[in-house]
């Protein structure tokens, strides 16, 4: 075998082996993407098409109407009250590449949570954090009002809302509002006077909205 030949068969499988090294490299990096492209996809949605039905909690001792003649004003306080927000479709923090898990970007959340006007917030900085982007509020429309609660109350955030009563009677309060096309009002009442309480969300005639979320709701968890 000629020296010339003998050149080119080494450079040949030179280049072969090059070329199989590079598609290996190139194999392994679209196997982490697609594992990575899975991860987000997990984030999104269920792994399986399924039902997903919010849990509620239908066992109120008294009626809406009970609770309106017999039952008595809880004092409260405005912390803020915003004419002008406009709740948002979507924020960037609910894309499922903001924190590469299902923090805030998983969908039966989403639309679970942009079903509700009414969401209550008892304390504690890490659940503010929660529950501000699950409100749809953003660091730069985030509410100044929330840093003037008390340790000793709970704050009742209404989007799309003004808060016209709080009306308790025993264990069972009703969040009186009056729905609006945009802007928040977020008031403060005593802690005592609510936590540990049943609630329910209603217009000032008496018609059942919602249950109100906060950050230890369960939610339609994955």
């Amino acid at each position: 075998m000629n020296k010339s030949l003998q050149a080119g068969i080494l450079l040949t499988l030179f280049l072969i082996g090059g070329i199989i090294c590079f598609y290996q490299h190139q194999l392994a990096d679209l196997r982490k993407e697609y594992q990575h492209l899975l991860s987000r996809l997990n984030y999104l949605e269920p792994s399986h098409p399924q039902l997903i039905i919010p849990e509620e909690d239908d066992s109120f001792t008294y009626s809406v109407r009970q609770v309106l003649e017999e039952g008595a004003s809880i004092k409260w306080r405005t912390l803020e009250n915003n004419d002008t927000w406009r709740r948002p479709l979507y924020i960037p923090l609910w894309n499922s590449k903001s924190w590469n898990c299902n923090r805030f970007s998983y969908v039966p959340n989403l639309i679970e949570n942009n079903r509700h006007r009414v969401f209550i917030y008892e304390g504690g900085g890490s659940y503010w954090f929660d529950l501000a982007p699950t409100m749809g509020f953003t660091d730069d429309t985030s509410p100044v009002g929330i840093y003037f609660k008390n340790p000793e109350e709970v704050a009742i955030i209404a989007l799309e809302a003004r808060i016209k009563d709080v009306i308790k009677l025993d264990n069972q309060v009703q969040i009186v509002i009056e729905p609006m096309r945009k802007g928040y009002h977020i008031i403060a009442l005593p802690g005592e006077e609510y936590v540990g309480c049943q609630s329910l969300v209603i217009t000032p005639e008496g018609f059942e909205l919602e249950l109100p979320l906060g950050a230890y709701s369960k939610g339609s968890y994955q």
